[in-house]
């Protein structure tokens, strides 16, 4: 397998891991949201393959028809590998932003640009939680390890390790590994 194939798979392979999931034929056909994860990858793998262009084609067809079908705007090459979706619902992340290896990114959560500029977007570091209804907003990073509390509005940067919660978004406590691995997040 050439080195590409291996990074296509092995990022796979962390994002079936973060849904507690193998490589499996009937998971790919039940699960919606296993099939995005393929479908995104496989998009972003192919993405550039001139001697692949027409199943580049179809594989962005479908995922673009399954994250209508989700209620997901998230564009390719936005989320590192193992980022965990709990279920589908309404999930936007602009397509300049990054979410870090092993986040969680939970239902109504908006990670969007400063109305400013285009290119002030947010980035978010690894094993971040994400909880329903978060809004990042503008050029603003969120450290590794962070929990963002529920209908949180963050606007400005938050340290790693720390507990952010409100309106506008206020860092309440330090995180612990022990809370993060409660929050099936790691500390790597």
């Amino acid at each position: 397998m050439t080195r590409k194939k291996e990074r296509f798979m092995e990022t796979v392979k962390a994002d079936l891991k973060s849904r507690g999931q193998k490589v499996s034929l009937v998971k790919f056909i039940i699960d919606p949201i296993t099939r995005f994860h393929w479908y995104m990858r496989a998009t972003e793998h192919l993405l550039g393959k001139t001697a692949v262009k027409p199943i580049f084609f179809i594989t962005k067809y479908l995922f673009l028809s399954l994250s209508r079908k989700l209620s997901f705007s998230i564009p390719i090459n936005t989320l590192g590998k193992g980022v965990y979706i709990p279920h589908y619902g309404y999930i936007v992340v602009n397509s300049k932003a990054y979410v870090g290896e092993n986040s969680v990114l939970n239902v109504g959560v908006c990670i969007g640009r400063h109305p400013s500029s285009k290119d002030l977007v947010p980035t978010i570091g690894k094993s971040v939680f994400l909880a329903p209804g978060v809004k990042v907003f503008g050029k603003v990073n969120i450290g590794d390890g962070c929990l963002l509390g529920a209908n949180a509005v963050v606007t400005k940067d938050i340290p790693a390790y720390k507990l952010a919660v409100g309106i506008p978004a206020k860092i309440m406590d330090d995180v612990s590994p022990e809370t993060l691995s409660k929050y099936g997040l790691t500390n790597e």
